[in-house]
């Protein structure tokens, strides 16, 4: 079937990279008749050693969306990956996987490209390719060369200015498809488990960790939030969605399964799924599962009413609790370590030895001496020998030129495209973009007009219906003629009519301004209850508890004034530490006021009542801090490793984002300030105490020292407008800087010794 083939294209932008070979004969849509399909197996080279996926069933009333729900679920998705290290190197698949990686990284790259084309051309500027940047940065003191003759008009090829309308009409027909396959899609999805095994980090102590998923689904509602179908005359859209058996692991000195066979290792992925039914003996939990509920309130119609929200997400989670013991701590850093380590190692994997240490010395010495000499001095000796690099200009000539026919003819010929194919085969990501903006720039100077973008063959087009609504090119002659160009291919004038009805399309429809105090979008999260627990080992009382309760943010936008708020209140924390004593000893505790928030943050920029461009108030009301020896000592030691961690590839990273820091100039920091954001930042803090016991532990026969930190505000001072005009240097640094207006009152150090009566008047 047609729509078939269209949603496999759909599906394989989404899926391509990890589903083999998806495509309308695997997929068994019920498109009309609601059929059911099968499964696609996953195998991606070095990283995925096993997958699958049991039944993906996809059922689109095309023809009669208005009427019946589209039903998406996904039974069974199975994941197992390995670290790169444990799969013996395979040269063909290596080579076949950097050449994909080259690829997709060639269409990002004239994609982006693509769209800056577009966008010039709309502007009035010619812009094909990389012609603006050939031309757009010019030296000072140096005019620009005209070329009269070739650039007095503009190519028919490049005038992209009539098609704006009809493009802006389709993303309007298909936002509003979409809102009307939205109104009553239902999506479920159960089982998933995804698992990473390594016994290449620590081979005496094998680790894996993984997240599994009961069920995840998506149901249309009523305002009673009853799941049920709408009809065509309702306008709102409610829908609700619900998580279940939610859960991570990392299991530390556990038995891997990567080296079994494939049915095995399907099998125990499938067996080790949590359910509130079923727990899993050997798996070591850092969060139990979790269960959470979700409404959505959408109104299609609600930039128009301006009454209530566009959309209006409240998410409730009543419970989180999170473990971490000292083994999956110490695993987590090695793996860490380890990951880095085989990063640098990568180069030379193909020439590694798969055979034991100890008695293959000449093997593993020969391993170290390729290494070295291939990698780090024979290949640098070979890229700048005068004969690689007159094979490496000859190479990118014949590339050029290859890629000018690309651009000029409407038919290439199969030897110039395996030409093409081959040279990109060998040249790398930067020398083929050198060479195909040489090309371009060639080309247009040469006043040959420039093929549009879509006739090529082989090449994808973006957009999720581009196969539909737009030409496409089948890789099947068979095929291509039965894809439809056009939705008029597609449906009768009468079907066409009845289908914009029906989804409340019309094509004059246009964007309304939205006046800027209006909220179109709400998004609420309430966490009921979230425990943080740290122990030694498992079945061992924990050494730090840190409870929450009671978190809520709400991020609310304004789309008029182009404004973000956020919020966030947290009504109640307390940490418990080690048990001493038989005595559990408090280390923080609210002890403010219980009708307001413990603490409250609100966030918002282009903010209705202020003139600054963005707000930050923070409030909070007293806490309680108790010091306890026995529990500090036992946290620094968790956290403590008999290793140092070396990451050398974040340190690299690290170190030269420090130095594009250091190279900002005075004329760069004069910009900063005159376009800088200006924060209005409101602190109020209540007085907070710490108490330090003498003994280190915290009772009533202890002396106590207290220290109380009295009431911190911080505010913003209003600078005014930043002028830098004939300023210095040492006048615009001291502009760069923020000013605030910082009060403390009534700070105390107090000394109470246990027999005295007025201290549990104090505390």
């Amino acid at each position: 079937m047609v729509l078939e083939s269209v949603v496999a294209d759909l599906l394989n932008r989404f899926l391509g990279d990890y589903v083999e070979n998806l495509n309308k004969s695997q997929l068994k849509l019920g498109i009309w008749g609601g059929k059911r399909g099968g499964a696609s197996e996953l195998d991606v080279p070095f990283k995925v050693k096993a997958g699958q996926i049991d039944k993906l069933t996809l059922k689109i009333p095309w023809k009669n969306l208005y009427g019946e729900a589209v039903v998406a679920t996904l039974e069974g998705l199975y994941l197992l990956v390995v670290p790169g290290a444990s799969i013996k190197y395979d040269a063909e698949k290596e080579e076949k996987s950097l050449q994909d990686i080259k690829q997709k990284e060639l269409s990002r790259i004239e994609e982006a490209l693509q769209k800056a084309a577009e966008k010039g051309a709309h502007s009035g500027e010619f812009i094909y390719g990389l012609e603006n940047f050939v031309y757009k940065d010019v030296k000072p003191g140096r005019k620009r060369k005209k070329h009269k003759k070739h650039f007095k008009k503009p190519f028919k090829g490049l005038d992209r200015s009539k098609d704006k309308p009809k493009e802006a009409k389709k993303d309007t027909f298909l936002e509003k498809l979409a809102t009307q396959v939205i109104k009553n899609i239902q999506v479920k999805i159960t089982d998933i488990h995804i698992k990473y095994e390594d016994d290449v980090t620590d081979p005496k102590q094998p680790l894996s960790f993984g997240v599994t998923l009961g069920e995840l689904s998506l149901l249309t509602a009523n305002k009673q939030w009853t799941p049920c179908i709408l009809n065509e005359a309702e306008k709102i859209i409610y829908k609700l969605i619900r998580l279940d058996s939610l859960s991570a692991y990392w299991n530390v000195n556990c038995s891997v399964s990567y080296r079994r066979s494939r049915e095995q290792i399907l099998d125990q992925l499938k067996s080790e799924i949590l359910t509130s039914s079923k727990i899993p003996p050997n798996h070591q939990y850092i969060f139990q599962p979790i269960s959470a509920s979700a409404k959505l309130y959408m109104n299609p119609y609600a930039e128009t009413e301006l009454k209530t929200p566009k959309l209006d997400w409240n998410i409730e989670v009543q419970n989180i609790a999170i473990e971490l013991t000292k083994p999956q701590y110490l695993s987590m850093i090695d793996l860490l370590e380890s990951v880095d380590y085989m990063v640098r190692n990568a180069p030379y994997r193909k020439y590694k030895p798969y055979l034991p240490l100890h008695t293959n010395g000449r093997q593993w010495w020969k391993y170290a001496i390729d290494s070295v000499l291939e990698v780090h001095i024979r290949r640098y000796t070979q890229m700048w020998s005068w004969s690689n690099i007159k094979k490496h200009r000859q190479l990118l000539k014949s590339y050029k030129n290859a890629y000018k026919n690309k651009l000029t003819q409407t038919k290439i010929s199969e030897e110039i495209q395996k030409q093409i194919q081959d040279l990109e085969k060998t040249l790398d990501v930067f020398n083929i973009i050198l060479a195909r903006q040489q090309a371009q720039v060639e080309v247009i100077r040469s006043g040959q007009k420039l093929r549009k973008k879509s006739a090529d063959t082989g090449e994808k087009r973006g957009g999720w219906f581009s196969g539909f609504w737009g030409k496409k090119e089948s890789r099947k002659k068979d095929e291509e003629s039965l894809i439809p160009e056009t939705i008029d291919d597609l449906m009768t004038p009468e079907e066409k009519d009845k289908l914009f009805t029906a989804i409340g399309y019309s094509e004059s429809t246009h964007d309304l301004t939205l006046p800027k105090q209006y909220v179109a979008h709400i998004m609420t999260l309430k966490l009921v209850s979230t425990s943080v627990t740290i122990r030694e080992n498992k079945n061992i009382p924990e050494i730090l508890k840190i409870q929450i309760i009671g978190l809520g943010t709400q991020v609310s936008q304004r789309p008029g004034a182009q404004a973000l708020k956020v919020e966030a209140k947290l009504e109640h924390w307390y940490i418990t530490g080690l048990r001493q004593q038989d005595i559990v000893p408090s280390l923080v505790a609210s002890i403010g006021d219980t009708a307001s928030s413990l603490l409250k943050i609100e966030f918002e920029t282009n903010p209705e009542n202020s003139t600054a461009d963005q707000t930050l108030i923070v409030q909070s009301q007293p806490v309680e801090v108790i010091y306890d020896a026995k529990t500090i000592n036992a946290v620094v030691e968790f956290f403590q490793s008999d290793k140092g961690l070396d990451l050398e590839q974040i340190k690299s990273a690290t170190l030269m984002k420090l130095e594009e820091i250091k190279e900002r100039t005075a004329t760069g920091l004069t910009h900063i300030i005159e376009t800088r954001k200006v924060l209005d930042l409101r602190i109020n803090l209540k007085p907070s105490y710490l108490i330090v016991p003498q003994t280190g532990f915290h009772h009533k026969k202890s002396n106590l020292l207290i220290l109380d930190f009295g009431t911190f505000q911080l505010n913003s001072k209003d600078q005014g407008l930043q002028k830098t005009s004939n300023s210095s240097l040492e006048e615009i640094m001291d502009k760069a800087y923020d000013k605030f207006d910082v009060e403390i009152k009534s700070v105390q150090l107090l000394f109470a010794r246990a027999d005295l009566k007025y201290q549990e008047g104090f505390l």
